[in-house]
């Protein structure tokens, strides 16, 4: 059977189901069973804003800010006025927004705040990386990254506070999953670099990548609502082209988001070269083998009509050997997609090593000989513990399931 035509570029509108979470800041404080990828977890708790029943404006789309100022008695036609200050010039403030009427800031002002995070702590590394560290009302921690490439300018963005994957080489594991961060919460940090960036006579930003902390696809709603504005000429008009949503293999979620969002780049945490040592490496597997997750990333550059991404780190006499790349190439050869290769990043809290450079030259080299389209990533951040993996704050960590 032939298959199914592709939806057009741009999707179908996301809805999400009643399964998956809410995640509005506004809402205040609450408590709701949290489910990964259909198992529940957890209560979790999302954000209160301290400010009661008054509206975030940077969890609203523009559509959503139209219908909020016509509800307080104000023309639509200002929407575009404040999101444009939001977007635009990086408002942290409505005194800020000074081609707004006055009556207008004071309506703003009465029910409403921009959203601004919380910075606790930076740090630049020597190569330009720069990693901040925000604190949200309840006092959890979350962290964001720069990485400059040439004239290039990446934002390595978080999608929840620690993560539920359990992953072995990756420090952000080791948290647990505390709670989803919302979409305000998402664009706040997009907007934070961007401000740092300018601040610091800097490119601007030219790229996204949902890399940071947490599994992207178990906070879908929010992903996609905060990709709404992103892309959106009214917010920060970025191409989709341009931003990147990972995840860790969690196959039915990548089939959600070829039928709802194909316009993004995909990339999928392979990492492991057969499913007895991704068991071990990545616990999703033991529920998504590797020809399950094949086929989803099949399936998706079919409905993208786009290469898939594959993310492969490189773990000294585990996942970078002779075997191994023999094994990546009998996997890959043939599929429409590309693959980095990321060597580990060592951390004092993963009891693993890094390849010697020989090593990771010679995986390359077949991956390359038998016509793989390989990339090896460069390690940024690693002097301040920003590079891939290494995401983490001290003394966070979820409580255990009850």
């Amino acid at each position: 059977m032939a298959p199914a035509a592709p939806p057009p570029r741009g999707g179908r509108p996301y809805k999400a189901t009643e399964m998956q979470l809410q995640t509005r800041a506004d809402v205040g404080t609450n408590h709701a069973p949290h489910r990964v990828d259909g198992c529940i977890l957890a209560s979790v708790q999302t954000p209160t804003d301290g400010r009661g029943r008054q509206k975030t404006l940077s969890e609203l789309t523009f559509a959503e800010l139209q219908e909020w100022l016509i509800a307080q008695g104000q023309p639509k036609f200002r929407a575009a006025q404040v999101q444009e200050w939001l977007w635009t010039h990086l408002a942290t403030s409505f005194d800020q927004m000074t081609n707004l009427p006055k009556d207008l800031r004071a309506v703003l002002t009465e029910n409403a705040q921009v959203g601004v995070l919380t910075e606790v702590e930076k740090q630049v590394s020597m190569d330009g990386t720069a990693k901040w560290a925000f604190q949200d009302a309840d006092g959890k921690k979350f962290e964001t990254v720069m990485i400059p490439e040439d004239d290039r300018r990446t934002a390595c963005i978080s999608s929840q506070v620690g993560c539920a994957m359990g992953c072995s080489f990756c420090r952000t594991a080791q948290m647990g999953f505390l709670r989803n961060l919302t979409s305000g919460e998402i664009l706040r940090q997009v907007a934070h670099v961007k401000r740092w960036l300018r601040e610091t006579n800097q490119p601007n930003l030219s790229n996204i990548v949902f890399m940071g902390m947490g599994e992207p696809l178990n906070n879908l709603p929010a992903l996609l609502h905060a990709c709404e504005t992103l892309t959106s000429p009214k917010g920060f008009g970025m191409s989709p082209r341009r931003i990147t949503i990972s995840t860790s293999g969690l196959v039915t979620k990548i089939e959600e988001l070829g039928d709802v969002a194909p316009q993004y780049h995909l990339a999928i945490s392979l990492n492991s070269s057969n499913d007895t040592m991704r068991d071990e490496v990545m616990p999703v597997n033991k529920r998504h083998p590797l020809h399950q997750l094949l086929e989803a990333g099949d399936e998706w550059s079919v409905k993208a009509d786009w290469p898939v991404t594959y993310e492969y780190v490189l773990i000294k006499d585990i996942t970078c050997t002779p075997k191994a790349a023999k094994e990546v190439v009998e996997l890959l050869k043939g599929r429409n997609c590309k693959i980095n290769i990321i060597p580990l990043n060592a951390s004092r809290d993963i009891e693993m090593a890094t390849p010697s450079d020989g090593e990771i030259d010679s995986f390359e080299m077949t991956l390359r000989n038998e016509g793989l389209a390989v990339f090896k990533r460069k390690p940024k951040g690693r002097d301040i513990q920003a590079a891939c993996g290494q995401l983490a704050q001290k003394g966070e960590k979820a409580p255990a399931a009850e």
